[in-house]
């Protein structure tokens, strides 16, 4: 069964978040944010993939990124919605936390099968979030 969720309190209720933007070409690039206990404020970090997600299989092709991509940054920030304003504002300025559509999930495995379910459309910003 597909739950899609509406943030109304805290992002930080999620273990980790998945974003995925899709241009008007159709290139969709990502992002992850997680919680890692860092210094200075920073507790969570943000992996945001330059490189575009090859096509195909969403985890195998975020694996592929991890492997291959030398264009990644790696952000330490306050808490998610800090993660979630910055993929924002590298991938489509003109949306705020509003225009996405979170879906909570378990694990990755189920982020690969809500990405293949909800055919992310042009311009569409999605979040999966993974619980606790």
């Amino acid at each position: 069964m597909t739950q899609t969720v509406k943030i109304v309190t805290d992002l930080n209720n999620f273990e980790r978040i998945v974003l995925a933007h899709k241009d008007a070409q159709g290139i969709v690039h990502i992002a992850h944010s997680f919680f890692y206990n860092g210094r200075d404020g920073s507790e969570y970090l943000l992996f945001l993939y330059k490189d575009a997600l090859p096509k195909g299989n969403f985890v195998e092709g975020w694996n592929y990124l991890d492997e291959n991509s030398v264009n990644t940054t790696i952000v330490g920030v306050h808490d998610h919605s800090v993660a979630v304003e910055d993929f924002l504002a590298c991938w489509d300025p003109s949306k705020t936390m509003n225009d996405i559509q979170f879906y909570q999930v378990r694990d990755f495995s189920e982020v690969d099968d809500m990405y293949d379910k909800i055919k992310i459309e042009p311009n569409q910003v999605v979040a999966f979030g993974i619980i606790k």
